[in-house]
């Protein structure tokens, strides 16, 4: 009986995201159920189900973030993918400071999820370095891109740009479409402009 009741309570429309992954918990703790038995008796897939189980592992700022409507549970949803703690609040803080959409938050999440690069050093162990992100380095990019494919005609694929900063190398990658004729003058540019 108080399953079912708690199955209902959890479908509620007006119930908060972390309010609604408590009660997935506590099916979970209390009656044994899976997230896809949950995400059965619920009619929601069972990744519904486990991201907002998630949501509970969230650090306190982007609760109460969350909570106060400054992000909506698909911001929350994209930041929870990232695992390292202190990069998920670098991202939460970019995206309030950009007012930022699910999909700047989903974009950051996979930039920060990627930006601990692994190297061993002299004595084997592995050492951790963080890659930069910032609206600034974004900007940079889109730029580069932009100044490459500001006189495109149609049909021609764009000039994709990428860089990459971390505290042992920044990396920046040009990626012109085309055979070499179609290039050359692109590749020109780039060395023109370094050696000159």
């Amino acid at each position: 009986m108080l399953e079912m009741a708690l199955v209902e309570n959890v479908q509620r429309v007006d119930l908060n995201a972390l309010d609604r992954a408590k009660g997935f918990e506590r099916l979970m703790n209390e009656f044994g159920l899976t997230t896809s038995e949950i995400a059965v008796r619920i009619g929601k897939s069972v990744a519904y189900v486990s991201n907002s189980i998630r949501l509970l592992s969230l650090p306190d700022a982007l609760k109460d973030g969350l909570l106060s409507g400054l992000i909506s549970e698909g911001h929350a949803r994209a930041l929870a993918a990232i695992d390292d703690q202190s990069l998920m609040v670098e991202a939460y803080k970019i995206v309030l400071r950009e007012s930022g959409s699910v999909r700047r938050a989903e974009e950051l999440a996979r930039r920060m999820k990627s930006k601990s690069d692994q190297s061993i050093d002299k004595s084997g162990s592995r050492k951790m370095y963080l890659r930069v992100v910032s609206a600034e380095l974004d900007k940079m990019q889109e730029d580069l891109a932009e100044s490459f494919n500001k006189d495109l005609l149609d049909g021609q694929r764009k000039t994709k740009v990428n860089i990459v900063r971390s505290q042992r190398e920044t990396k920046i990658t040009f990626v012109f479409p085309g055979g070499l004729e179609e290039t050359q003058p692109k590749f020109m540019r780039v060395y023109k402009s370094i050696t000159s």
